[in-house]
């Protein structure tokens, strides 16, 4: 919206400072991103504003359609977990997956198997450096033909059997690489999809 969209001062300002909140809280993402969501939001106020023809006022009318909006940072954090989470999934950055993680729990538990699986890869990468470190200790350890344990154990018995040897590294490398590759792809996809229905559903 411009200002000569607007009769009233006072109601150009109130939505020009909301717009402002807005910018504010994704100033984070790409210009790309941020010219989406923008013209979205714009689109949905002045919708909204031009429709409510029952408050003659367009003070009156562009308070109730900022206040039916809510504040730009709690309808925008899950887009913004999602935003971030792309990216950092589009350089494959593994810190960067998980903190957008913990960014989209913490909007509503969403993702929670995917991120364990990102944490089994990550102690898939510590297994390795255990094996180089303490090798008598790490491995696929049996004892008398039942499973004990993978992983790093600090008590072992004399009767339990390591059968891996060395062949753990290069198995773990192997593995945490083909499973990172291959979650990171099936995410990309999910975190595309969910954008554009929380876009949608959200009516922005």
């Amino acid at each position: 919206m411009k200002r000569n969209d607007f009769n009233s001062v006072k109601a150009y300002r109130i939505y020009a400072k909301y717009i402002e909140q807005v910018k504010e809280t994704i100033a984070r993402l790409d210009k790309d991103d941020m010219q989406d969501i923008m013209s979205e939001i714009d689109s949905h106020i002045y919708e909204s504003f031009i429709s409510n023809k029952k408050i003659l006022s367009e003070e009156e009318r562009m308070e109730t359609v900022i206040r039916h909006l809510g504040n730009p940072e709690s309808y925008l954090r899950p887009i913004l977990a999602e935003k971030q989470l792309k990216y950092a999934i589009n350089k494959y950055n593994l810190w960067g997956i998980l903190k957008g993680f913990a960014a989209l729990l913490l909007t509503g538990g969403q993702y929670v198997t995917i991120t364990i699986l990102y944490l089994l890869i990550l102690s898939g990468g510590i297994l390795t450096i255990a094996k180089i470190f303490y090798p008598d200790k790490t491995g696929l350890f049996i004892e008398d033909g039942n499973f004990v344990g993978l992983g790093y154990l600090s008590g072992i018995n004399a009767e339990t059997i390591e059968l891996l040897g060395y062949w753990l590294i290069p198995i773990s490398v192997v593995s945490c690489v083909i499973f990172y590759f291959f979650i990171t792809f099936i995410l990309k996809k999910i975190v595309t999809i969910k954008t554009k229905l929380n876009l949608r559903n959200r009516g922005i």
